[in-house]
């Protein structure tokens, strides 16, 4: 069964129909490369710049303090968005004396008169060589402003876990990107995959800064889903497990959203969609002979995206507001975004002893448990809007279990749009939007913010 809103989007962005072993293609991705190809001795480094005046101008002079402080005296050259069209500024830093070129990299040019105190530049910068690495490390420890940079290895990880598994981590550029001068700002992505012996079980896809203009935007979890052979073992909780272990690890610019309290990263889940990604056993109270309330395993129920990130992992519904409103317009569903805001681990947390592997791997969760306990992000009222502080607050869709509203009042002045995809098949629903025009019969998608 399908939501009518997520349906155009799962078509848009490749998801796999069911029935089959995975929900989602690697090449689920609107930001990053589908293809992560670690390099040795290559990382990305990004720096926040969010001010009110040029941001170019306040980058050169971070630079120019830093060379002071250096042994080894450096400058930031510039290039690009000057012409109309041209809204990327090309930078690279030098050696004065040699003209060695030790890091590239872009930043977008923006138009500061946008009124939106959330809305900065990320300054994205490529190493590609050892001493390129050592630079971009000296200039983070020179900044000390915990939270406000990030400097991502280009590299592949292995963690052994217990009987027979293992997780994977593979961070890099696509395949053909030598570079991160173009408008997207590099391909940068994490591929995870969860490994029991050979098999590969589940797997997640993530980008970094959503190629936005907004630096409280973290890490971008595209996907993740499990081997539908393997679902109901537990594995996805695992595999999110290690990816969160990963972000608290690795990512560390700093959410700057007026409403976040200091010292969160902020992670973004987009285009959710109601595909099945594991399965989630369901129990019920049952009474037995001694009048004594006992757990029965009734049976297994599917879990799409959309429910394992708000009912498992805890995100929470996160509305688009001003300039990224305005760019989505109506056409995007409400509960299609979601966050949540991940605290920041200090520098001694990191070297601490508690997280080490060993600790790590003792408090991740069970192994072959397949029960997930729900655990509540926000929901929104598909009609009014409004969100609750917990899934419990607002009344489920009993026939399609995708839809929330407020009372029955809500969803009674919703029906005329909900019905259309109301517990509809995905078929049904394509034959809707094939009719209405919001979906044309090449495959291309013709949106019609009215629809929704």
């Amino acid at each position: 069964m399908a939501n009518g809103e997520n349906l155009a989007y799962n078509w848009r962005y490749n998801v796999v129909h069911e029935p089959t072993e995975w929900a989602f293609n690697w090449d689920y991705s609107e930001g990053g490369t589908s293809q992560p190809t670690p390099r040795d001795h290559h990382a990305t480094m990004i720096l926040t710049m969010n001010c009110l005046t040029c941001p170019l101008a306040e980058l050169h002079k971070l630079f120019k303090m830093l060379s002071k402080r250096s042994n080894r005296p450096f400058k930031l050259v510039s290039s690009g968005g000057t012409e109309e069209g041209d809204y990327m500024y090309k930078l690279k830093v030098k050696r004065k004396k040699s003209e060695l070129v030790l890091l590239e990299g872009a930043m977008q040019k923006r138009d500061h008169d946008d009124g939106d105190p959330n809305v900065g530049n990320y300054a994205t910068f490529e190493a590609k060589s050892e001493l390129g690495i050592s630079m971009a490390k000296e200039l983070l420890d020179a900044l000390q402003l915990h939270g406000l940079h990030a400097l991502i290895p280009h590299e592949r990880v292995e963690k052994v876990l217990k009987k027979g598994y293992r997780v994977v981590s593979v961070t890099g550029l696509g395949p053909d990107s030598d570079d991160v001068d173009n408008d997207e700002r590099g391909s940068l992505a994490t591929r995870f995959t969860l490994f029991h012996e050979d098999e590969e079980v589940a797997r997640c896809h993530m980008t970094y800064t959503d190629c936005s203009y907004d630096p409280s935007i973290g890490p971008t979890v595209e996907m993740i889903t499990v081997k539908q052979s393997r679902r109901g073992e537990g594995l996805a909780k695992i595999l999110w497990y290690w990816v969160n272990i990963f972000i608290e690890d690795n990512f560390t610019i700093e959410c700057m959203n007026n409403v976040v309290a200091p010292g969160h990263v902020m992670v973004k889940a987009t285009q959710l969609t109601t595909s099945e990604v594991e399965t989630r056993e369901e129990k019920k109270k049952k009474k037995n002979a001694g009048n004594e309330d006992m757990h029965i395993s009734n049976r297994m129920i599917p879990v799409g995206f959309k429910e394992l990130m708000y009912d498992y992992c805890g995100f929470s519904v996160r509305e688009q507001k001003d300039v990224m409103a305005a760019m989505c317009g109506r056409g995007r569903p409400k509960d299609e975004e979601a966050v949540k805001y991940i605290p920041l681990l200090s520098k001694e947390e990191l070297l601490s002893s508690s997280r080490t592997h060993e600790a790590l791997v003792k408090k991740m969760p069970k192994i072959g448990k397949g029960y997930m306990r729900e655990k509540c992000g926000k929901r929104i009222c598909m009609f009014c809007g409004r969100i609750g502080s917990d899934g419990s607050q607002l009344l489920r869709c009993a026939s399609c279990s995708v839809a929330f509203y407020c009372d029955k009042k809500c969803q009674k002045e919703d029906w005329t749009r909900h019905k259309k995809w109301c517990a509809k098949s995905r078929e049904d629903v394509r034959k809707t939007m094939l009719d209405e025009g919001i979906m044309e019969e090449d495959g291309g998608i013709t949106i019609d913010p009215r629809s929704f």
